[in-house]
């Protein structure tokens, strides 16, 4: 019964170990500073759109922006925008 125990606890400390850079990113963080001092939601979509994209929606999520977007091929993009830098810390491509 020993063994088993061991053996569950060793497998599940191995688990959150894995899992733990997964759930950090899902956190973002993208700046600690006022929003006062962040680029203005047109500004996001004007370097978007420099960058390919057809911006359907900018949205402050926590410290970042999140924007809704399509590329040149019509794929659906959400972005997690710097708010200070107006560079993408992440992203997920739909179809």
């Amino acid at each position: 019964m020993k063994l088993i125990t061991k053996s569950l606890t060793i497998h599940c400390v191995a688990a959150l170990i894995l899992i733990t850079p997964f759930v950090a990113s899902a956190n973002d963080t993208c700046t600690h500073e006022a929003k006062s001092k962040w680029m203005q939601k047109k500004d996001i979509s004007a370097q978007l759109q420099k960058d390919g994209y057809r911006v359907k929606h900018v949205k402050i999520e926590g410290s970042c922006y999140e924007a809704f977007a399509l590329d040149k091929a019509g794929k659906r993009h959400e972005l997690v925008i710097n708010p200070m830098t107006g560079k993408s810390v992440r992203q997920e491509a739909g179809e």
